[in-house]
């Protein structure tokens, strides 16, 4: 039996993989333990779960996917949250995963709940890490690229932006133990190699795309987890989406802001961790 917490420090290997048919690239670490499927947020990467994966690997059997449009993975029609939410679980299905832990990031959240919400069967515990649903009711601001006229030039000169700071960001290791700074510079510099179209499509999709009282619904363990200093889904959206929820649990990371994972990843570990052994003894 998989032992939830454990002291072990061997190292785990993460493989990289790419689905041809489906045309996703993803990362895998641990062979074997309940499945957990990590989906990170819109204009960031499945790098960003590294050091979770090293960590779960050694009992839970991971896997991080490039979202559509995002990384090494093709967007073909995947430009809305629902029809992202239907490609993952076609996903899981041809890795014979038939029960998993999903973990959906920012717009990655949308996507999980939606995914929950259509295939209860799939998703035996959902973790919500700064969760863009509802994404509606976020600040105004976090819709500055979807402004008429001037959206699309901020979100053009974001990417100018990341690719000045590429040569800094491409030299960040994935492990690199934290911080603010750090993390910024080298989710900067991967969101500048992205296709512009694509992503502007699934931004769209994502103010679009409403949970509201069909959160009710959800019946499984939830964990909705945000940081503390986080500006785009605030503490005060995961409070309101965790009381939407039936049980859901609130964490809160110290000294986080929008990427837990990244900017505290042992912390993020920990509770990732205890809610997972809490669901599993429940």
């Amino acid at each position: 039996m998989t032992n939830p917490i454990t002291t072990m420090t061997a190292p785990v290997t993460i493989d990289r993989r790419y689905h041809d048919r489906l045309g996703l690239s993803y990362l895998t670490a641990g062979a074997s333990g309940p499945a957990i499927v990590f989906l990170h947020g819109w204009g960031a990467f499945k790098e960003l779960w590294w050091s979770a994966l090293r960590d779960l690997g050694r009992d839970y059997r991971c896997v991080a996917i490039d979202m559509p449009g995002h990384g090494e993975s093709r967007i073909g029609r995947a430009d809305r949250i629902e029809a992202i939410a239907e490609l993952v679980a076609e996903f899981c299905r041809d890795l014979g995963l038939a029960t998993i832990t999903l973990v959906g990031h920012s717009m990655g959240g949308s996507v999980a709940v939606e995914l929950t919400l259509r295939h209860p069967e799939l998703v035996q515990r959902l973790a919500l890490i700064d969760a863009a649903v509802d994404a509606y009711r976020m600040p105004a601001y976090t819709r500055t690229y979807l402004l008429p006229n001037a959206g699309w030039a901020a979100f053009r000169l974001s990417q100018a932006v990341g690719r000045a700071f590429r040569p800094l960001g491409q030299r960040i290791p994935h492990e690199h133990g934290g911080g603010w700074i750090r993390p910024w510079l080298r989710r900067a510099s991967y969101l500048a190699t992205f296709d512009p179209e694509g992503l502007y499509r699934i931004l769209r999709s994502l103010f679009a795309t409403r949970a509201d009282d069909r959160l009710q619904q959800i019946r499984v363990p939830v964990l909705v987890m945000t940081g503390q200093f986080d500006s785009l889904a605030p503490p005060a959206h995961a409070r309101r989406l965790a009381e939407a929820i039936p049980g859901a649990q609130y964490v809160m990371i110290p000294a986080s802001l929008h990427n837990p994972m990244d900017e505290r990843p042992r912390a993020f570990t920990r509770a990732l961790r205890q809610f997972l052994a809490n669901a599993q003894a429940q």
